[in-house]
């Protein structure tokens, strides 16, 4: 880190009166990034925490460190880019699920009471079978 961009996160530091250790919530909104984020910037190696942490045990990070990646425009460019690839593979594992059907689940019928009569609504047509 130079001189020059250690003093400006000195001075940021100060005027925010921030911690030495932050918790990965304080950490995300330095970083403009949501709470659940900060475990994938840590599978993908972006972030890495203080110490060794246990894999369930809370995670801190360097304040300064932090700082140094705020006025990294090259870094979130990259994090931001690993953040909605996970988005993007998760919601793709959701509507393709492997070893079941390929094609997205929908509702294609529903069956109600109403009265005294028994009637079918197809939800994908929108029609209204009257079965009385």
């Amino acid at each position: 880190m130079s001189t020059d961009t250690l003093q400006v996160a000195m001075k940021t530091w100060a005027t925010k009166d921030l911690p030495a250790r932050l918790d990965a919530r304080q950490t995300a909104k330095l970083l403009g990034f949501a709470d659940h984020d900060i475990q994938t910037l840590m599978t993908t190696g972006k972030l890495t925490p203080l110490g060794d942490p246990a894999p369930n045990a809370p995670k801190w990070f360097a304040a300064v460190e932090i700082l140094q990646l705020v006025a990294d425009v090259g870094w979130l460019n990259k994090a931001t880019k690993e953040v909605s690839k996970y988005w993007r593979n998760k919601r793709e594992r959701r509507n393709h699920p492997r070893g079941g059907s390929q094609r997205p689940r929908r509702a294609t019928t529903q069956t109600a009471v109403l009265g005294c009569s028994l009637e079918t609504v197809d939800v994908a047509n929108a029609d209204l079978i009257n079965l009385t």
